[in-house]
């Protein structure tokens, strides 16, 4: 498949395929797309495959626009061809110019490092908005998810009567939780936001230290229009990132970040904090049912949330929601310890 690939791609971008490298780069957790180093003499080039049929229509296309969309920025990688029809057993694909650097992934940020990201942040604000689609995160409406999340918590709380007890407790607080939390999904349902440009997926495994000090951004397939508060506050508790920096240490981000937005959108701090309510439910939400599905499978042992003990992670997540809105959740944690979900 590899070289029906490098057929397609070196046709399209008009070269020598026999002169050509195409190698697989290894997948990150999670990754829902196949990436490939395209080499040719001293040029270096990335395609992106996308693999999953639902996907197909819209992801590329968000894609390699918003690579257009900021490429007079210099915050993400150059764009370079587009290719749309899914010619099977290949999917669409999107190439653009190799970034170089060191992704974060798990890297604790300093102040100055957070202070650049609000600076890219500030930059989507501005960013023209006309004919864009519909960010992937923004879609859908919270009653629809806390149903969701509420099936989720119930499907727990009757595996944990079943078949392990000592889990009854955890899954009785999330339901009170989110039971606790209606006027808060009444509140955000209500309000209303100037939608900007926007990341969706704001993984710091998305963030790359260039050469020379510079930030970079990679993978926008979920990008597009979105509430702003929605984009910062995934920003702060998403998983792969939200042990790595404390609510003082974030002032570094949101402190120049809502010096200049605030005035153009009051009720834009008030919608981060809602937002990482809602958010701590969906993680706590996606978490539960991700270790239902390894329970059954026997796939618990030795489960990892990027690099902590799931336990760990949810019991983090359910501390966040029962602090709110306080940002500091360290005494809840203290409360929650030794809580346990699943077997480990």
């Amino acid at each position: 498949m590899i070289k029906t690939l490098k057929h397609c791609v070196t046709a399209a971008l008009g070269l020598a395929s026999d002169e050509a490298s195409l190698t697989l780069r290894s997948p990150l957790n999670y990754q829902s797309n196949r990436l490939y180093d395209l080499t040719v003499g001293g040029s270096h080039w990335i395609v992106k495959e996308f693999c999953k049929p639902d996907e197909f229509d819209l992801a590329p296309r968000r894609e390699f626009g918003a690579l257009e969309l900021l490429d007079h920025l210099d915050v993400a990688p150059r764009p370079v061809h587009l290719q749309t029809d899914a010619r099977p057993p290949l999917g669409p694909f999107v190439v653009y110019e190799y970034m170089p650097g060191q992704m974060w992934d798990r890297h604790r940020p300093s102040g100055q490092e957070l202070s650049q990201l609000a600076d890219i942040w500030l930059a989507f604000a501005e960013v023209p908005v006309n004919d864009l689609p519909i960010a992937r995160a923004y879609r859908g409406s919270l009653a629809e998810d806390a149903t969701g999340w509420q099936r989720d918590f119930e499907a727990h709380a009757a595996w944990a009567e079943a078949n392990f007890p000592p889990a009854l407790p955890a899954a009785r607080l999330c339901q009170q939780a989110l039971a606790g939390h209606q006027d808060t999904i009444q509140e955000l349902s209500n309000t209303r936001s100037r939608l900007v440009f926007g990341r969706s997926d704001s993984r710091f495994a998305n963030v790359i230290a260039r050469p020379g000090g510079r930030l970079g951004i990679v993978d926008w397939e979920d990008s597009g229009l979105t509430d702003p508060a929605l984009d910062i506050a995934d920003l702060l508790v998403h998983a792969n990132q939200e042990d790595l920096v404390s609510a003082t240490e974030w002032e570094a981000f949101l402190a120049p970040y809502l010096a200049i937005r605030r005035p153009a959108d009051p009720g834009l701090e008030r919608r981060i904090e809602l937002h990482q309510a809602m958010l701590s439910l969906m993680w706590l939400s996606i978490l539960v049912s991700l270790g239902l599905s390894k329970a059954q499978s026997g796939c618990l042992n030795g489960w990892l949330v990027n690099e902590m003990p799931a336990n760990q992670r949810l019991i983090r997540y359910l501390a966040r929601i029962l602090a709110w809105p306080a940002a500091d959740f360290s005494f809840q944690l203290q409360t929650l310890n030794g809580l346990r979900f699943f077997p480990e």
